[in-house]
């Protein structure tokens, strides 16, 4: 490779040698193998298009396709297995080298296992393929594990359901057969497993093609890519007021039609553009083939170039691995030649220039029909650039859902407390009803929400500048931090967003700006979060304001500010050699420097005036020149994509910082000798494909952080690694080559992390020297088979993970001495027991035993210590039956028994907060209404319920009930009210006796589940239910006389409820987001109708028909302009109408004969109220406010009247 050349990406190395394996595997001249059948003849199939050693290496695979090779082999199978493949579906077919011996392949039950879609062909020779059925019992199994959410589809080919569920016709022979052959149990297994498969929801191909192959396959085909579906994507869980917006966009995206089409939301940074976004596209998402969600398109464009996004938007639409375009153009002819077979849904976030729109989406005929395009983007210049017919402009929030949000970060409520609304109005006003101003200015003043001083400070602060623009709004906060904060804060919004935070505090430690508080300080001000994986997150209004700062040190000469991260401007600095002690930091890009710079190479004369300089990033950029006495104050230098050569004499005495990764370094670089850094704390050379052995590491006495993930082709790592005794994180993962650790890797005092996930070693290490080692993870390494009596020796060892390390069998005893071990996770592991030892662990939270399959005998009674397991506790028991008394007296903490042969559970404690317990059918199912403390119940299996076991868990916060509730049909009354926290109900859908449903005051729920089917439901009480937000299925509720939606105070619309023919009593009080009720005039049984304070209502069908009506209230419908039919409605006896200010005129009330109490106080705008004398059974009339009233003579009704 030549010099300075940036060349393919390190991880598509790896990838094209498994795309060479599976095109090996697919060729047809293949070898074969071959399997005799039971019937005597010979079954040969293709080795599968995974080889087994991807098949032990892949995570999971979409579709497994499970069928007799002698009947269908060469013709529907075959046929089916590439129109999945082709259709970008990673589907597993089985491989006969696979059936050695009686028993399944343990690869192959993983596969089973991995598989999202398992699919048998049921042909009329299935049955006398004794590994057809013996995969198709594993199958089933695999169906009891949530975990796994595995879905059957099993395919009819040649036979009918009937045949196959009960074994008659071609099937009755074979098994006739195997009863000489194999014990009962067995056969009745395999029987046991064809019935329960033909109750799934099976494809016919005469019912659904009329016999026709090549439409039945593509049927087949729709249907599986519908039922993978994508995940939806991580949205703020604080909405406030995007409902109405969804509407719009989803109208704009017009689905259904067969155009493509596209829809660009714009609007200011910070104004909810990419939430809206992300919701609607996790509302449409699963009505598609496939989607593709690119993030922030604005930074990545620039940092990664427009090349890795067209990557990503190939690979997740094709369903492929990624491929490598030389240059932008020939992305663009990859995109436009394979996108147009796929009904996709695609959302490019935060575009800024049409450039990425033409490189992404460059015309619309490069896409399938009915597919569609969501844009988000601050300018509309851009949107208007590429003619983007269908726009939505976001707009700023109202002022009470700005006050609502505002509330929500300041005070944790919905509204703010009542001695600071006038204070939290006034903030909403100049924070100008911004959603990210109003959560950065909320959330700091979250910790002073009882201090007016400061809040009031904070006002006068803001009111200082009522013109200035967001940025400026924002700056309050940063104006609040120290200079070291501050200077934190920028370089953050210059350079390391999305960098993981350990890999910079170095960097600020070594220039004195105390870190630690910093972070924190920026996190509690939401300036910042740390997210999974440390990575650093800012927002992009704050990061354009922390960029605006630094621009305003000088405007006009860039040489003459702090950090220079554009490129254009870095490089024109040093090629005018015009850099002053003034720079800081300096980032430096390939694509945007290599017009200016000859030979991508910068020279050490272009550095010689940045005396100050603390952070270089160079990316495909070359050094070249004598650095002697320059850049003595750099600290960080992240140096990727060129074949890294040191200059000589780089100065290294302050470097705390180098990252290396995505070079083309090997253990032959001549940068190794000059490697001698002596305060260096990081060194990152990750993703390095050359590497394949680490020399010595001598040079950096006080490293404290190694990173060599990725680095695929690593085979070795130097003994001199035992030197470094200020190491405490080390990371190797997915290093596939590395089958040997050094031992002196267990001097290492410091050590806190140890990663090794995924690389091929059989031991680790452990000794008595590794004192401080908090984690130790080693998870997917298949060759581990033992782990030493040393460890132990870990005392301060908190998390223990060994998940999917198959060939591991048990633990040693001196597990039991790790007195510090807070979680310990062996799920996938091949541990068939527990030691005993593990009764001592006091401190143990979390323990995982899942999907142990090989589990047996009795757990430990020693493991009373699950008293102690204060977090959760995952039991894959496999085949144990009985679990010891001592787990009743356990403390606070969740408990999981999984699938297996449990059949009693002791008496579980009233300290517990989590419950599940699920595949286990032969279970007794304990009382629960003990358990006062439970937060979270999930049940699977066949467990009958009353509604009186779950009446007193007035904590739950979470309930799944999966088979529990379908197996407690007769369950007629459900009463969950008064459960504050519980946030989802289970599905209900098969409780169709249900007649009562009761979830009064349940505030955290939002939605719950389709009601349409419950048609026996009476009585409907959701009172207090202040998030709830949708009735799915209510207007099918035939029988329903009573619904309660009292205080539903997010509702802001109902289906149409003209079906409910016998509700008697509807009351809506408080429902202040409603704006209406469809099909009101068709509930001709109505008694009661209260909707008073229903503040959005302005106007009601007529009342005409509603001839039963006895109270009509609607006090405080403050929009309400009209009453239609009123009139009509003789056997009304009270009319509550106080506070409608906008009601001007009421029909004539003389027909209402037995109307006792009128009330309309308030009621500013009525003049006259028609037939009022002659009500004369009215008793109360109320009249109190009604200024421009005038009342007609009343001495008629005198005798029995009260006014007030």
């Amino acid at each position: 490779m030549a010099p300075g050349k940036r060349g393919p990406a390190f991880d598509s190395m790896a990838e094209r040698s498994s795309m060479k394996k599976r095109r090996a595997n697919d060729n047809p001249c293949s070898r074969e193998s071959y399997h005799q059948d039971t019937d005597g003849s010979y079954t040969n199939t293709l080795s599968s298009s995974f080889s087994l050693a991807g098949a032990e290496q892949a995570h999971e695979f979409d579709g497994f396709l499970n069928f007799r090779g002698a009947d269908n082999r060469k013709t529907f199978s075959d046929y089916l297995y590439h129109s999945l493949k082709d259709a970008g579906v990673r589907v597993f077919r089985d491989s006969e080298e696979l059936h050695v011996g009686e028993e399944i392949d343990r690869r192959l039950m993983e596969v089973i296992v991995q598989s999202k879609i398992c699919m048998p062909i049921f042909s009329k020779g299935y049955a006398w393929s004794k590994w057809c059925l013996k995969e198709v019992a594993e199958m089933m199994k695999c169906m009891t594990v949530e975990a796994n959410k595995h879905l059957i589809m099993p395919v009819f080919l040649d036979v009918t359901p009937e045949e196959v569920q009960h074994q008659t016709g071609c099937f009755a022979d074979a098994f006739s057969l195997y009863e000489e052959q194999y014990d009962p149990e067995t056969v009745q297994g395999w029987r046991d497993a064809l019935k329960g498969i033909v109750k799934l929801k099976g494809l016919e191909l005469v019912k659904v093609a009329n016999g026709n192959q090549g439409e039945f396959i593509k049927f087949l085909i729709g249907r599986v890519l519908r039922e993978l579906k994508k995940a939806c994507l991580d949205v703020n869980e604080v909405l406030v007021g995007i409902d109405d917006r969804i509407e719009e966009v989803v109208k704009l995206l017009d689905v259904g039609v067969e155009d493509v089409c596209m829809v660009g939301i714009w609007g200011m940074g910070g104004i909810g553009k990419t939430t809206l976004a992300k919701v609607v596209y996790n509302k449409l998402v699963d009505q598609y083939e496939s989607c593709c969600f690119l993030n922030d398109i604005r930074e990545t464009s620039q940092s990664k170039g427009l090349s890795s996004l067209q990557r990503k938007l190939a690979s997740d639409i094709l369903r492929r691995e990624h491929e490598e375009f030389a240059n932008i153009s020939e992305g663009i002819a990859v995109l436009q030649s394979r996108l147009r077979g796929k009904k996709a849904l695609i959302l490019l976030d935060d575009v800024d220039n049409v450039s990425q729109l033409k490189a992404l989406a460059g015309d619309l005929r490069w896409f399938c029909p009915q597919s569609r395009i969501i844009v988000t983007t601050r300018e509309k210049i851009v949107l208007d650039q590429f003619q983007v017919g269908n726009t939505y402009q976001v707009e700023l929030l109202d002022e009470h859902q700005a006050l609502e949000l505002f509330s929500k970060h300041a005070f944790g409520d919905a509204l703010p407390t009542t001695d600071f609304v006038d204070l939290s109005l006034d903030i909403v006003e100049i924070a100008g009803k911004l959603p990210l101003a109003l959560e950065v200015i909320g959330s700091s003043l979250f910790v002073h929400r009882g201090r007016r001083d400061i809040w009031e400070s904070t006002i006068e602060q803001l009111r200082m500048e009522p013109n200035m623009k967001v940025k400026e709004k924002l700056k309050i906060s940063y104006d609040s931090l120290d200079h070291k904060q501050k200077e934190i804060f920028l370089d953050i919004a210059c350079f390391f967003t999305g960098t993981d935070v350990r890999d910079v505090i170095p960097t600020w430690d070594d220039c004195k700006f105390f870190p630690a508080v910093g972070i924190e300080i920026l996190q509690l001000k939401s300036l910042i979060k740390i997210l999974d994986g440390n990575k650093i997150w800012m927002h992009d209004q704050l990061i354009d304001l922390g960029r605006h700062i630094v621009d305003q040190e000088n405007y006009k000469e860039p040489e003459l500010r702090s950090r220079l991260w554009r490129s254009k401007e870095a490089i024109k600095v040093l090629a005018d050699q015009q850099g002053t002690s003034k720079v800081e930091a300096m980032a430096i890009f390939q694509e945007e420097s290599r017009f200016i710079v000859k030979g991508d190479c910068l020279r050490s004369e272009h550095f010689k005036k940045l005396s100050k300089l603390r952070c270089l990033q160079l990316v495909g950029v070359g050094l070249d020149g004598n650095f002697q006495h320059l850049l003595p104050e750099l600290r960080l230098l992240r140096w990727s994509w060129c074949n890294v050569s040191l200059p000589a004499y780089l100065h290294r005495n302050n470097l705390v910082v180098l990252d290396l990764s995505c070079s083309w370094i090997d253990e032959d670089w001549n940068g190794w000798s000059s490697l001698k850094m002596v305060k260096l704390k990081v060194l990152k050379l990750s993703y390095c494909p050359e590497l394949r052995r680490i020399p010595d590491f001598s040079a950096f006495p006080n490293l404290e952080r190694l990173m060599l993930y990725f680095c695929l082709n690593l085979v070795s790592v130097d003994p001199s690694i035992g030197l470094l005794k200020a190491l405490n994180i080390l990371d190797m993962r997915k290093c596939q080559s590395l089958r040997k650790l050094p031992k002196q890797l267990g001097s290492l005092e410091a050590l806190t992390e140890l990663i090794i996930d995924g690389t091929f070693i059989q031991e680790i290490p452990i000794s008595t020297g590794m004192k401080k080692l908090e984690f130790l993870s080693a998870n997917q390494c298949k060759n581990l088979n033992r782990i030493p009596e040393s460890v132990g020796s870990l005392m301060k060892l908190k998390r223990l993970s060994l998940e999917g390390c198959c060939g591991l069998k048990e633990l040693p005893d001196s597990i039991g001495q790790l007195n510090s071990l807070v979680e310990l996770r062996l799920g996938n592991s091949g541990i068939t027991s527990l030691p005993r030892s593990l009764g001592t662990l006091e401190k143990l939270e979390l323990l995982d035993t899942s999907c142990c399959s090989s589990q047996e005998g009795e757990i430990p009674t020693e493991v009373e210590m699950v008293a102690r397991i204060s977090r959760c506790a995952r039991l894959g028991f496999g085949r144990v039956k009985i679990l010891p008394e001592g787990i009743s007296s356990l403390s606070r903490r969740r408990t999981h028994y999984r699938k297996g042969r449990l059949q009693t559970l002791p008496e579980l404690p009233s300290s517990l907060i989590s419950l599940k317990v699920e595949g286990s059918t032969r279970l007794a199912f304990p009382d629960l209404s003990a358990l006062i403390n439970l937060k979270e119940l999930y049940l699977c299996g066949d467990f009958k319920l009353s509604g009186e076991c779950l009446a007193k868990l007035f904590k739950l916060e979470k309930l799944v009930l999966k088979s529990a509730l379908n197996n407690s049909y007769k369950l007629r009354i459900i009463n969950f009210s008064n459960w504050t926290s519980l946030g989802r109900l289970p599905e209900l859908s098969d409780l169709e006796l249900l007649v009562e449903l009761n979830i009064c005051r349940c505030k955290a729920i939002e939605s719950i589940p389709d009601l349409s089917r419950l048609q026996r439901l009476k009585n409907l009480i959701l009172e207090g239910c202040d998030n709830l937000r949708g009735l799915n299925g209510l207007g099918e509720l035939g029988l329903l006389e009573l619904l309660n939606m009292n205080g539903c105070k997010a509702i802001e619309k109902l289906p149409n409820l003209s079906r409910l023919q016998r509700l008697r009593v509807l009351r809506m009080e408080g429902c202040d987001k409603l704006r209406r009720l469809g099909g009101l005039q068709e509930l001709k049984s109505l008694q009661i109708l209260d909707i008073s304070g229903c503040k959005a209502i302005e106007v009601l069908p007529t009342l005409s028909k509603l001839q039963m009506l006895r109270e009509l209230r609607m006090e405080a419908c403050e929009k309400l302009l009209r009453l239609e039919g009123l009139e009509e409605l003789e056997s009304l006896n009270v009319l509550d109408i106080s506070g409608c200010r906008a009601i001007e005129k009421l029909p004539d009330l003389s027909k209402l004969q037995l109307l006792r109490s009128l009330s309309m106080g308030d009621c500013e705008n009525i003049r006259e109220v028609l037939g009022l004398d002659e009500l004369s059974d009215l008793e109360v009339l109320w009249i109190s406010g009604c200024r421009a009233l005038k009342l007609p003579d009343l001495s008629k009704l005198l005798r029995v009247l009260t006014i007030e």
